[in-house]
């Protein structure tokens, strides 16, 4: 048996997605999937809950599905990738690593031994064009000048930017999981159309919220349509009041978050009278100060996710069971065997140490469910009331 893991946000779980499970599953294969929790990486809710999300992964060829906490989920790209593969590591038994990418893997690898043969040079240039107020992506790349025009090209795909990550990820702790990737089928990642019943997640969620559910029917499996078309769904636009709240009443210590910068807490106050949450996005960010990083900077001072609570659970072995069927229980048998620490049920975590790092980052989890649900269900305490999901027609094979 051989054990695949996808890292995904399922947000919405669309054709494409049931494409990336098919073309990975053997017979023999068992599927780990790190899903997302509330929060996803743009810095913004996902537009349904995790436990509805991870059942949808489940019921479309996925065995078990793991949580990626939100003080990832909803960080950068490469703090969102090393999160995910510090937890896979921790699994002590995935062979490979499966993400989609606009390339081919050996050009990734290949840019990837041209960045690391010339780090030092570039990490001075990278400062240097930082200093002269470039965002990061612009002194990213005027410090690569190393790399051609079409690897530069490359660098800035979407599905490139995470798959250099996970690579990174994967080569900086020595990992023995082995990187394989697929290339993207149909469809761009934010393009603005459907093509053969394949669509982005964006542009699902945007027909999701004009309620344009018939030009969403073929792009997606039939129960992640009803979901969408049926469920609650959350945005950050519900967040506006408190978070206005916060910037009034709190005493925020800006630099205590990753996405903050000297000076850009003046930009949140100068736009307090936005009627919308994308309207005061829309007016925060500019060149230097990209729109999902003014999300995540939002969300994160929103739920307390602080930069040295983020660098402290790196490569913690934070596994947490969504949903599993059959199948997955297998990966539950290994980690058993290992006496590797596992999260089936919530309430597991009272166990553990005060000071225990993973009971902090279950106690955090808790909090930001708390904070989604309340725009969702109402219902508290969601984490320890709802037992991972299991597939159950399966078990009774």
């Amino acid at each position: 048996m051989k054990f695949k893991a996808i890292i995904a946000e399922f947000n919405p779980f669309h054709n494409g997605h049931k494409h990336l499970i098919d073309s990975i599953k053997g017979t023999d294969d068992l599927i780990i999937v790190i899903m997302s929790s509330s929060f996803t990486q743009r810095g913004k809710p996902g537009i349904l809950d995790k436990f509805t999300r991870a059942k949808i992964a489940l019921n479309n060829g996925a065995d078990i599905v793991l949580e990626l906490p939100s003080i990832f989920s909803s960080s950068s790209a490469e703090i969102f990738a090393k999160g995910a593969v510090g937890i896979l590591n921790s699994l002590d038994c995935v062979d490979e690593l499966c993400f989609g990418a606009e390339d081919k893997l050996a050009d990734l690898l290949e840019i990837d031994r041209k960045i690391s043969e010339n780090e030092n040079n570039s990490l001075d240039n990278l400062k240097f064009y930082l200093s002269k107020g470039l965002s990061f992506l612009q002194a990213r790349e005027l410090s690569y000048n190393f790399l051609s025009s079409e690897e530069l090209a490359m660098l800035k795909k979407p599905n490139n930017i995470l798959a250099f990550e996970y690579i990174k990820a994967l080569k900086s702790t020595n990992s023995k999981i082995k990187a394989y990737a697929i290339k993207r089928y149909k469809i761009d990642h934010d393009s603005s159309f459907a093509k053969e019943n394949f669509a982005s997640s964006s542009y699902i969620r945007k027909l999701a919220r004009a309620k344009e559910y018939d030009e969403i029917k073929n792009l997606m499996p039939r129960d992640s349509y009803r979901a969408l078309k049926n469920n609650n769904k959350v945005y950050l636009n519900d967040y506006l009041d408190i978070f206005k709240y916060k910037l009034i009443n709190d005493n925020i210590n800006f630099s205590d978050y990753v996405d903050y910068e000297n000076g850009l807490e003046n930009r949140f106050y100068k736009y307090m009278d936005s009627k919308n949450m994308e309207e005061y996005i829309r007016k925060i960010s500019s060149k230097r100060y990209t729109h999902s990083r003014i999300s995540r900077l939002i969300s994160h001072i929103l739920l307390d996710i602080k930069r040295d609570f983020i660098f402290e659970s790196y490569n913690q072995p934070y596994i947490r069971v969504l949903a599993s069927n059959k199948r997955g229980f297998d990966l539950l048998k290994e980690l058993k065997k290992k006496d590797i620490f596992y999260i089936d049920k919530f309430s597991k975590i009272n166990d553990l140490d005060e000071n225990s790092i993973l009971k902090r980052i279950a106690l955090k989890e808790s909090q930001i469910t708390d904070s989604y649900e309340l725009f969702n269900q109402n219902i508290l305490n969601k984490d320890y009331l709802t037992n991972f999901i299991i597939k159950k027609q399966e078990l009774r094979d």
